[in-house]
């Protein structure tokens, strides 16, 4: 089989699709192409009616399509998968890669850090769901459920998720991860440091803690209660959020005591359920009430509305922790960086169409 991708004569000749929500993630993605097959600009056009644009190229032996969203959340996504469809009619594979919230410490006691990575093995819409007079209940009937991924992406999961499969992810992950930082685009896309990762108990709130500063951040003592405008677009060091009340995680206090360099800690590699929807999480009790409950690792906004369109995996770098302290320090890391690289890892394991190369190259182009 061909190492490389061989340029497809039409649209027919793509076989994966990406789809990123913000620029940086696309920034990131294209950055890793191998080859862009629209430099001397669109060779392969779309249909009437797609309102999509779109980057054509190789990573390794793979003709991918990029998508660029319009804007973040389920609706623009699911808008951007249907439009995809109808100018990209072979696709097998969509890849929705970008940044998550992550939930820190799993039911196995498996800890997730900032800079790792999420890889869907199914998807729950945990905010579709009734109002009732006293509560939420979430639609969770046959008929309202995404469902499973198909056979082939759930063996290919299963393969990934083994020792040696999952050795090769990392280490291909990493490897792509060095070469994308390198880049004079991405110098800023650096590891943020230890330091940086900070995970607060569940219940202590990002809000100001002089109590002689804010009148409405001293009458918050529950989930319920407010807090004030400034507090919500103020850092932790602004509001004097105490380090006291910080988790410590092994992980983090292995890596820190083998003295190893910032840049030199790979990102690991989870499989799990992502939880999809419109509503960000920004509450560490809501965020563990709802993994509890739905048995999620992660929480994004678009895999829920590409699902239906395609057979998906969702890569998904995460950002911050789904709690009233996230920010945006790792957004360049874990978007602009280890999402992408573990795409590009993800591509590299992942077998094409066996007659996909034997389409005839565009000649003259």
């Amino acid at each position: 089989m061909a190492s490389k991708a061989v340029q497809p004569k039409d649209r027919d000749g793509f076989e994966i699709a990406i789809i990123c929500a913000l620029r940086s993630e696309a920034n990131a993605v294209e950055a890793l192409f191998d080859e862009y097959w629209d430099e001397d600009g669109d060779q392969y056009g779309k249909a009437l009616g797609d309102t999509n644009t779109y980057t054509t190229g190789a990573i390794g032996r793979h003709n991918v399509v990029l998508a660029h969203m319009p804007g973040m959340g389920k609706g623009s996504a699911a808008s951007v998968a249907s439009s995809f469809r109808s100018s990209f009619g072979r696709i097998k594979l969509a890849l929705v890669v970008g940044v998550c919230g992550g939930v820190p410490v799993l039911a196995d006691c498996e800890e997730i850090l900032l800079g790792d990575v999420i890889i869907s093995t199914g998807i729950i819409q945990y905010d579709f769901s009734r109002q009732l007079p006293d509560r939420f209940i979430r639609k969770d009937t046959l008929e309202d459920n995404l469902g499973r991924p198909n056979v082939e992406i759930r063996a290919f999961l299963s393969k990934l998720g083994g020792f040696r499969g999952r050795k090769r992810l990392v280490d291909n992950t990493f490897g792509f991860l060095q070469e994308l930082c390198k880049k004079a685009d991405f110098q800023k896309a650096q590891y943020p440091g230890v330091i940086e990762d900070k995970l607060y108990e569940r219940t202590y709130r990002h809000k100001h803690h002089d109590l002689q500063t804010c009148m409405i951040c001293i009458e918050c003592e529950k989930k319920e209660d407010k807090v004030c405008e400034t507090a919500l677009k103020s850092s932790c060091s602004d509001l004097k959020c105490n380090d006291n009340m910080l988790v410590q995680r092994q992980r983090l206090l292995i890596g820190t005591n083998a003295g190893k360099a910032a840049e030199e800690q790979k990102p690991c590699i989870h499989f799990g359920l992502i939880a999809s929807g419109d509503t960000v999480i920004k509450s560490g009790e809501d965020r563990d009430e709802i993994a509890a409950r739905e048995k999620v690792i992660g929480f994004e906004m678009e895999g829920a509305g590409v699902w239906d369109n395609f057979p998906c995996v969702v890569i998904k770098g995460v950002c911050d922790y789904a709690d009233s302290h996230k920010n945006k320090k790792w957004q360049g890391y874990a978007a602009a960086a280890a999402a992408a690289a573990c795409m590009k890892a993800f591509l590299k394991e992942w077998v094409p169409t066996v007659n996909l190369s034997s389409r005839a190259a565009v000649q003259g182009m």
